[in-house]
Order: C-alpha cells, then structure tokens, then sequence
C-alpha cells in the first residue's frame, strides 16, 4: 500500500463513518419515525414496522463507532506530536464519542426492551425518550465532526 493511501485511509474512514452514522441518526429521528407512524392506526403495527426497520442494526452500528474509534485512533498516533489545542481537541472528541456511545448502548440495551415490552398507554413516553437521546446524539455526533474539522485546521 503506498504511503499516500495508507494517509487518506484513516481519515476517510473516520470522516465516512461518522458522516453515515449523523446522516442516519437524522433520517430515522426526522424522516423516517415521524412519516412512517402516520400511516399506522394503532401504535402496535407502527411499533411492528419500526422493529423490522431496525432489526439487525445493532450490530452494524457497533462495527461502524469501531471503524470510527479505530480510525481515530490511527489519525491520532499519526499526529501524535501536534500542539496542545489539538489535543485537548482530539479529547474533546473522545469525550463527545463515549456519551453518544453510552447513549447507543442504553438504547440498545434498557429502551429497546422497554418499548418492546410497553402497553400501548406507555408507548408515547419511551418514544419520547427515544426521540430526545437521538437529538442528543445527533449533537454531540455533529459536535464531534465539528470539532474534527477545527483539529484539522489547527494541526495545518
């Protein structure tokens, strides 16, 4: 591989990535949930629908935030000797990294059973929960990109 490709790769693994991951996270929290529930009479066959949507996905998105990590990781080494304001900016993302990861993981693990398992009269709360964590990720994963823009700037 020469040294040129094994430069772009990290970072266009990095930028992709997180790149898919926002644009995912904005399509099923604006696009998809809003528009697909309006065509269910009955908030089970929305739910039904949704869990089809999504089944399987779990893992794919696991495997997508190690990409995004492993990349990170690799950009971070190469660039290593990089002033302090890219540091602290390299673990601003880091920290940005472990509340969207913590975020997945709790949804994953705590409100996906939960809303499986919820009578239709507690279904509007945990969509609603579900509704404000993905806002939540979706910024601090847009934080992120953000913040992954300026370190590039800084790092010149």
């Amino acid at each position: 591989m020469s040294s040129a490709l094994a430069g772009v790769l990290p970072i266009a693994v990095h930028v992709l990535g997180g790149g898919v991951w926002i644009g995912a996270m904005v399509f099923s929290v604006f696009i998809l949930h809003p528009r697909a529930e309006r065509f269910f009479t009955r908030a089970s066959e929305f739910e039904d629908f949704i869990f089809s949507v999504v089944h399987g996905a779990r893992y794919k998105v696991l495997a997508g935030i190690a990409a995004i990590v492993a990349s990170g990781v690799a950009l971070a080494v190469a660039h290593r000797d990089t002033a302090p304001p890219w540091s602290w900016l390299v673990a601003a993302k880091v920290a940005l990294l472990l509340v969207s990861l913590a975020l997945f993981l709790h949804v994953t693990f705590t409100l996906w059973p939960r809303r499986v398992f919820a009578r239709e009269d507690e279904l509007p709360a945990v969509r609603r929960r579900f509704w404000w964590i993905g806002v939540v990720m979706i910024a601090c994963n847009t934080a992120n990109m953000g913040l992954g823009l300026l370190a590039r700037v800084l790092r010149g």
